[in-house]
């Protein structure tokens, strides 16, 4: 005899992609609009890397200069000086 597939027995609600009944759907919903413990409301806060994209952003929309010009010479007159002299 040849073998069939084992069929799934009938469900008489939809759970495909569902938390549960409607009942505790309807129950978690109620549960997650009331207040945090005390009634304090949590601050809001953005998704990890939301703020980071925004800035980003920002400074390739500006043209200010990001670093002060006195701090960046002092940084930079040693390397110049030293890639001057490999040049010769």
């Amino acid at each position: 005899m040849a073998r069939t597939k084992q069929s799934h027995p009938k469900q008489t609600h939809h759970t495909h992609g569902s938390k549960g009944t409607p009942e505790q759907v309807r129950k978690a919903m109620k549960k997650s609009k009331r207040p945090s413990v005390g009634g304090i409301k949590k601050p809001h806060r953005y998704r990890p890397g939301t703020v980071a994209l925004r800035e980003i952003r920002r400074y390739q929309k500006s043209t200010e200069c990001l670093i002060r010009k006195t701090p960046f010479q002092v940084g930079a007159q040693p390397l110049l000086t030293r890639s001057a002299l490999f040049a010769r």
